[in-house]
């Protein structure tokens, strides 16, 4: 079974909740679509345990992306100032409570993290990213980005033109902008599952798809089949 599911921001309740829903199995795979960090206190002791996790693989998310750059390059106040803007004080703080050979392994895993991958799963096509797939950096980006920045950055709305024939999925943008709910956002070619789980105070928390049948698991309101979740949503927002 494949699993994806992003934006933990360092809860690690959370994260412990889903995988003893997912029980993983050794011939299973967890994709992680990075902003495993911030805002919640745990962001460094959940990377070390899903750098240890042989069958999870993790995705590049903005909030690591800015914690490579200030730690990268500690002169560069705008760095440092952009990270910090974004709740990293936890992450900052357990990251130099590690001894520095733990810290250059710890920076150097997620400089080799990916920011794009393609999978298939029963002959749908799959696109993981954080935010947006590279597919529309010329597109929508009109110069604004890099292209990581792009794929890390840039927030996605439920109109835009997705890749033909490829399934996005992505985190980054909570789904309440997308349908006024916590819950995972079906749209058209684009599924978004950061359920806010940065934001457990505001009804946030922290979602997961099964792709073989569209199973969703919630950190909060348990395990929805793909015609549950959708009944759910017709009485809730519709």
């Amino acid at each position: 079974m494949h699993y994806v599911l992003s934006d933990i921001h360092g809860n690690k309740d959370a994260f412990d909740t889903i995988l003893s829903m997912i029980n993983l199995q050794p011939e299973d795979h967890l994709y992680i679509l990075g902003d495993v960090i911030d805002r919640g206190k745990y962001g460094i002791e959940l990377l070390q345990q899903i750098r240890t996790m042989k069958n999870c693989t993790m995705l590049l998310g903005n909030h690591e992306y800015m914690m490579i750059n200030a730690l990268r390059y500690p002169e560069n106040l705008h760095y440092q100032q952009v990270w910090r803007n974004n709740r990293s004080l936890d992450t900052f703080d357990k990251y130099f409570n590690l001894t520095e050979k733990e810290q250059e392994e710890l920076l150097c895993y997620l400089e080799s993290l990916p920011v794009q991958l393609e999978i298939t799963v029963n002959r749908r096509k799959f696109i993981l990213v954080h935010a947006a797939p590279q597919e529309l950096y010329e597109t929508e980006n009109m110069a604004s980005y890099n292209l990581n920045e792009f794929i890390v950055w840039y927030r996605l709305t439920p109109f835009l033109q997705m890749p033909a024939r490829k399934n996005v999925i992505f985190g980054h943008t909570p789904t309440e902008q997308f349908h006024q709910s916590m819950h995972i956002f079906h749209g058209k070619r684009m599924i978004d599952i950061d359920c806010g789980c940065g934001f457990p105070n505001y009804g946030g928390q922290l979602g997961c798809i099964r792709l073989e049948d569209m199973t969703e698991y919630y950190s909060n309101d348990g395990v929805f089949t793909k015609e549950e979740a959708a009944e759910w949503l017709k009485t809730h927002i519709m």
